[in-house]
């Protein structure tokens, strides 16, 4: 392909994305999938160009005052220093490239404009969602949503019932993979970027000796703290990462309930506990159906959907397909699922509510507003809990709640809150 059909390329499949509110990544596959003469460096050039784009939103539309895709394309070759004058022949090369810059294209790209003055527009970030980020991060909102907008390494899971960290290190470096230990995360590799789409071909991987799974997910299973002989309910499981994770946690010893609203997503689950060795785990289908079972359970996990605001460093087209009706949805699921919890864990359980977001709407005012719906809870402070179960020093992120950051922690956007009964 010609750079210029790359450039197509990319502004049909932003298109796409931003009509269907679609994951990049899924439209991105389909896209190389029907358009087989496509060859790896040319999706390789296209997917870094719709990333760019994704990342860069608001400051490509600012410099071409269009925020259509074939505006932000040019745009993003406008922010990374590249004149009209360079642009135009990349647009005309070829009978594939999307054609010649309009006379108001080039006005755009030959009209010197002052940096923008808007956060949201120099960091790249939905205005709606200013006040909310303004909140959660107060002056540290440059750092914090510039890590945002870098790309996310790839952390993996040891998983401890069938394999021990140090061995897969070895395992892994005789295989040509560099990965190190997480900073935090007892059973958590990081492994050097470029080498994502490979992780599935390794042994480790094929074997259940390693998950992918980010540091600050690892983390707040830590947090929940479940034994071996425990009953534990993952109450919007998914896919089934929590629910592995608690099983690793628990030696295969007691019982993990996993349950979503959504069956169809617990459907990859039971292969990935077969090749985990994790034979504790039941799909438990809807939470809502589900029986308490005897006396309640010891661990009620509530990885809750949310605004996936934490993941824009791995998903950033989440911050432009985000709504502020689909953000209302959310947090209502999130209130019924905490109240869900409420009636399935028992009288000296837990609960830990976790959601992949920096936003304090879905994190800090949910927990505060479950304790006024239901006075027998109180907090458990996240850093006296990770001091009495490890001897690692605590994450930053980590106080009365977790509040994990790129920026602080060098983990995804992560909140996690852990909750017991109060004592009669």
């Amino acid at each position: 392909m010609t750079p210029g059909a790359r450039l197509a390329a990319a502004i049909e499949i932003l298109t796409e994305i931003f009509a269907r509110a679609a994951a990049a990544d899924r439209v991105l596959t389909s896209w190389g999938r029907t358009h087989r003469f496509a060859g790896s460096k040319d999706r390789a050039a296209i997917a870094d160009r719709v990333y760019t784009v994704l990342r860069r939103r608001n400051e490509c539309a600012y410099r071409m005052d269009d925020d259509s895709p074939r505006a932000l394309v040019i745009g993003s070759l406008a922010v990374e220093g590249l004149t009209s004058a360079a642009v135009d022949p990349l647009l005309q090369d070829g009978p594939h490239a999307p054609g010649a810059l309009t006379q108001v294209e080039r006005a755009a790209l030959e009209h010197t404009l002052p940096p923008p003055a808007e956060p949201w527009v120099r960091l790249n970030y939905p205005q709606w969602l200013d006040h909310e980020l303004q909140q959660a991060f107060g002056a540290r909102l440059e750092t914090e949503v510039r890590a945002l907008n870098g790309r996310a390494p790839l952390d993996l899971r040891v998983n401890s019932l069938k394999a021990k960290r140090d061995h897969v290190l070895a395992e892994l470096a005789r295989d040509g993979v560099n990965a190190a230990p997480c900073r935090y995360a007892p059973m958590g590799l990081r492994v050097a970027s470029g080498l994502d789409a490979k992780v599935a071909k390794l042994d480790a991987y094929q074997s259940g000796r390693v998950e992918i799974q980010d540091e600050a997910s690892q983390i707040a299973v830590l947090l929940a703290g479940a034994k071996a002989g425990d009953i534990a309910i993952d109450l919007a499981a998914g896919a089934g990462g929590k629910s592995l994770a608690l099983a690793a946690t628990m030696r295969n010893e007691g019982r993990v309930l996993a349950c979503d609203v959504d069956a169809a997503r617990l459907t990859p689950l039971a292969e990935r506990a077969a090749r985990a060795g994790a034979k504790i785990i039941e799909a438990a289908g809807d939470p809502y159906s589900l029986a308490r079972p005897g006396n309640g359970a010891d661990v009620v996990f509530v990885d809750a959907p949310c605004s996936s605001s934490g993941t824009w460093r791995r998903n950033p087209e989440a911050k432009w397909t985000l709504t502020p009706a689909r953000l209302d949805e959310h947090r209502a699921a999130q209130r019924q699922l905490l109240d869900r919890a409420n009636e399935l864990c028992a009288s000296n359980g837990r609960i830990v509510f976790a959601t992949c977001s920096v936003l304090p709407s879905e994190g800090p005012v949910q927990v505060e507003a479950f304790l006024e719906r239901h006075r027998g809870w109180s907090v458990k402070h996240a850093t006296d809990i990770w001091t009495a179960s490890t001897n690692v020093a605590p994450p930053t992120g980590l106080g009365r709640f977790g509040a994990l950051s790129p920026a602080q922690d060098g983990t995804d956007g992560f909140f996690v809150a852990v909750l017991g009964r109060i004592s009669p």
